[in-house]
């Protein structure tokens, strides 16, 4: 708390030397900040000061900022560079950064740009990948020995090399093909006969994954065997690069939030602080959806106007039946979802998913509808009014743990996003069902309750 203080401090002194144009003292002053918090300061700066300021900037530094910032602040970064200056603050970033940087920009500018970069076929060929598969987001920054070179020649290698920490997680063994063989710790290169191959020293389970794979199947098996870094082969086998820790942690938090905003028809570009117009086109679509789906279950209740005009303390339990319920089959949804999007769900476990939440749609129905009957009684000293709200809630809230289960599972048969706007399917569902249940008991029993 302290630091974040201390840092929001610097950030009020910089604004002052911002406005004032003090681009010497500003420089110096915010060059101490961790490259994270550079990227904020200068994404919080009005955009004649944001362009100053990246003017003044070290190109090293600026590079930085690259890789600490979200796909939508890309752009505004790029405009605050200049498309001039872009190629020469490319080159200092990797090219997984380059090649997530080029993506933001129009057909014609990225060709422009990889044509003036020295790395820009390497960087190409990462564009050819789709954005959400592994092969769009690994990166090149890996070694790589051959397996018949000796345990001496490869320590020399490295020695020579030099490669940054974060690159010498797992120093991967490929045969004269350039096809994954597996790893080699640098601990057994040091206590190793230097003239031991590699490929005797070499541990060959490793876990890799195509670079067509989806993200989320490199941060699982990340996750599963609790790894620093997977390395991306492509069709034969042959490295291509790896995907760290860090890039499938960015994965997971972006996997985890598209997912919670789909499952209420939200766009995963939505942010609290869009403007207004933007948000308006991005979630007005998906609303009108649920007001039509809310009309589906207003033309349910019509039917039954002269049952609630007979007996009006129906009405007062419609809303805690379909609520309840409701928010019941929420609950299925969300684990339904989460297990699918981490694998531990698969669609031919439907069965036993069902079962599961016909169980505890049975037990927590019971227990609910007891409680309400025992509610119903209370207001309105009707035994059969508590009968009816009895029978409604139970066979509710099982039918909506049973949808919240399925429909998830469908929607992945058939080949869709299990999490899209699939609160919003059974929301409806609950509504509908949970209304004809209680007004069609209560239509029955109406001599009862009136």
């Amino acid at each position: 708390m302290a630091d974040d203080v201390a840092v929001r401090e610097l950030f009020d002194d910089a604004r002052a030397l911002a406005a004032n144009g003090e681009w010497a003292k500003l420089v110096a002053l915010v060059t101490s900040l961790h490259p994270a918090d550079l990227a904020e300061f200068v994404l919080e700066l009005p955009e004649t000061e944001r362009t100053a300021l990246l003017d003044h900037l070290p190109t090293d530094v600026v590079a930085e900022l690259f890789e600490y910032v979200e796909d939508d602040d890309l752009r505004e970064l790029i405009r605050g560079v200049g498309m001039e200056d872009l190629p020469a603050v490319l080159e200092e970033v990797e090219d997984d950064v380059a090649a997530d940087v080029i993506q933001q920009l129009e057909p014609e500018e990225q060709a422009e740009t990889l044509a003036q970069l020295d790395r820009g076929e390497e960087v190409a060929e990462l564009l050819q990948y789709g954005d959400e598969s592994a092969g769009g987001v690994m990166s090149r920054g890996f070694v790589a020995l051959n397996e018949n070179i000796p345990v001496q020649q490869a320590i020399d290698y490295l020695r020579v090399l030099r490669p940054p920490a974060d690159r010498a997680y797992y120093l991967y063994v490929v045969d004269d093909a350039g096809v994954l063989q597996g790893v080699v710790s640098i601990r057994d290169l040091l206590v190793s006969s230097p003239k031991t191959l590699l490929k005797e020293i070499t541990q060959r389970d490793v876990h890799a994954v195509t670079t067509d794979a989806d993200q989320e199947e490199a941060a699982r098996i990340l996750q599963r065997y609790n790894l620093l870094a997977v390395p991306v082969v492509d069709g034969e086998g042959r490295l291509q690069g790896v995907m760290t820790a860090d890039d499938l942690i960015d994965v997971l938090q972006e996997e985890a939030t598209e997912d919670m905003y789909r499952m209420v028809g939200l766009d995963e570009a939505e942010s609290v602080l869009s403007p207004v117009w933007r948000s308006v086109r991005r979630r007005v679509p998906w609303l009108l959806v649920n007001l039509a789906t809310a009309f589906l279950a207003a033309l349910v209740v019509r039917p039954f106007e002269g049952t609630i005009s007979k007996a009006a303390a129906l009405a007062v339990f419609m809303p805690v039946i379909a609520g309840h319920a409701g928010n019941t089959g929420t609950q299925a949804v969300t684990l339904v979802v989460r297990g699918i999007a981490l694998g531990d769900v698969k669609v031919s476990d439907w069965l036993l998913v069902l079962r599961k939440e016909l169980g505890f749609g049975l037990v927590h129905g019971a227990l609910a509808g007891a409680l309400t009957s025992a509610m119903a009684l209370l207001l309105s000293a009707n035994p059969w009014l508590g009968l009816v709200v009895f029978v409604a809630l139970m066979a509710n809230v099982m039918i909506a743990g049973i949808m919240g289960a399925i429909i998830p599972l469908s929607i992945k048969r058939l080949g869709g996003d299990p999490a899209v706007a699939s609160s919003i399917w059974l929301t409806t569902f609950t509504d509908v069902m949970g209304f004809l249940m209680l007004l069609g008991l209560g239509t029955i029993l109406i001599d009862r309750l009136a």
